[in-house]
This record gives C-alpha cells, sequence and structure tokens, in this order.
C-alpha cells in the first residue's frame, strides 16, 4: 500500500509516517524526493507536452479559417458561384442578379457564423488547457524548490527545529528554469550569475545563515556555527504553528528581519 499524498490534519497521518510529511497551508503534504523521476510525475510532464502540442494545432487550424475566410469572394464556393453565374442568365437584368447577390450574401453570412463559433470553441478548449498545464507546472516547480533546499539545508547542518523557517526565508530566492526538453532546475540569481541551490545554500549557511545552524551538544561543545557554547533561547513557541516557530527565530535572531 503506497503512501497517502494529502492529509488535512496531521492526526489523521498513521504513526511512524509523520516524518514524511510537511505541512503547506492547512493540509500536510508527502515530502517527495526527486518528484520529477516519479512515474506519475513523469506521466504529468509527457501529458502537458501534449497539451501544448494539442494547442499549437488548435492555434494554427484557427489561423487557418482565419486565411480562408479572408479569401473568400462574392461566390465563396466554385461550383456555387458557376451553378448561380449559370442561372442568372442576362447579366443585365436586375431582378435575377438582386436574386443572386441576396443569396450569395445569406451563404457567406451562414460561413461567417459558423467559423466565429468554431474559433470561439477552440479559444474555450485553449483557455481550458493552458489553465491546467499552468496548475500542474506550478506543483511540480514548488515541489522541486521545496525538496532542493531542504536536502542542501539539512546538509549545512540547519536545526531541524528551524527547518521550516529557513525554508520560508530562502524559497523566495529560487526560482525554476526549463529547458525546451521539459526538464527543470532550480537556480538562484545572484550579483555574480546564477547558481544552483546547493550552492547558495552553502553561501548563505556561512554568512546570514549560520542563526540557524544546528545546537551545541555535549561539554564545550561548538555545534554547527562555531560560535562557542550554545546560548539560552529566549521565550517562543519553537515547536508551534508555523506563524509561531517564525515569530521564536525573529525574536532569537533580530538581524534576520533587518536582512
Amino acid at each position: 500500500m503506497g503512501l497517502k499524498s494529502v492529509y488535512a490534519s496531521v492526526d489523521d497521518i498513521p504513526d511512524g509516517q509523520k516524518d514524511f510529511y510537511k505541512e503547506e497551508g492547512d493540509k500536510f503534504i508527502l515530502d517527495v524526493e526527486g518528484i520529477d523521476d516519479h512515474p506519475k510525475v513523469r506521466g504529468v510532464i509527457t501529458a502537458n507536452r501534449a497539451n501544448v502540442a494539442k494547442r499549437d494545432e488548435f492555434k494554427a487550424k484557427v489561423a487557418e479559417l482565419e486565411a480562408k475566410l479572408a479569401e473568400i469572394p462574392d461566390g465563396f464556393d466554385a461550383e456555387e458561384y458557376l451553378a448561380l453565374k449559370a442561372a442568372a442568365g442576362d447579366p443585365d437584368d436586375p431582378n435575377k442578379k438582386k436574386i443572386a447577390d441576396e443569396h450569395i450574401q445569406s451563404q457567406k453570412a451562414l460561413y461567417e457564423q459558423r467559423i466565429a463559433n468554431l474559433t470561439k470553441k477552440h479559444e474555450s478548449d485553449l483557455a481550458d488547457r493552458d489553465a491546467a498545464i499552468a496548475e500542474r507546472d506550478g506543483y511540480i516547480d514548488r515541489s522541486l524548490v521545496e525538496a532542493g533546499l531542504k536536502d542542501s539545508l539539512l546538509e549545512v547542518g540547519v536545526d531541524p527545529d528551524l527547518l521550516d523557517g529557513a525554508l520560508a526565508y530562502l524559497k523566495p530566492s529560487v526560482k525554476v528554469q526549463r529547458a525546451d526538453d521539459g526538464n527543470r532546475k532550480a537556480i538562484v540569481e545572484t550579483d555574480l550569475g546564477e547558481i544552483d541551490v546547493k550552492s547558495f545554500v552553502k553561501d548563505w549557511s556561512q554568512s546570514k545563515g549560520k542563526a540557524f545552524l544546528g545546537k551545541p551538544t555535549g561539554p564545550d561543545a561548538q555545534g554547527n556555527n562555531r560560535g562557542g557554547r550554545g546560548t539560552k533561547l529566549p521565550p517562543g513557541d519553537f515547536g508551534g504553528s508555523k506563524e509561531d516557530r517564525q515569530k521564536a527565530i525573529t525574536s532569537r535572531f533580530p538581524e534576520l528581519a533587518q536582512g
């Protein structure tokens, strides 16, 4: 039996599985690494490409129909035009000419309406597909950013109790680039150019990120921040809600609020 992807409450998560979930808004989401390699996500990416191809196909058909409409002469159909011309008889007879012109105009209006209806339907289909693609892309991008940040933060020694605060602090700096083949990578733009998430987190941990590194353990331990003996934390709920933890971090490290 597989792991459930979303729970509405932490109390609903089975014992022994709670470490595999993280809070996101009012839900608890399964924390998945290597999301792009998951067969179902890979299927979504493939479906996205197919949707984009269909969207382009619809656009091409609409353009083709509009081009044909622009080129339609008074006798828009060759056979219809010849039949009307033969039935017209004497071109100088005003009654016959009036009947022919009215028929041509009525047929032209009918085809214009059909093309307008078809164009409207294609535009609606395109809008629905674009919305679905945007929603799926957003989920994949968020998962890629969060997974990359979490792995890199734990690797440099961020205190697990402060992990959510570090994620919230760094996440806005990361963006996802997509190649023409659909592959994604998370990067950070700096004054010196683009760098990967791992390098970004490593540099950050040696400056502003020192405040998030693990607490000292053992006698005379310096901990990951190399700052000598640990200091007593000021009052704050580091184990409460996400908002409570962020307030506690701001109280403990006021310099972050100014950065």
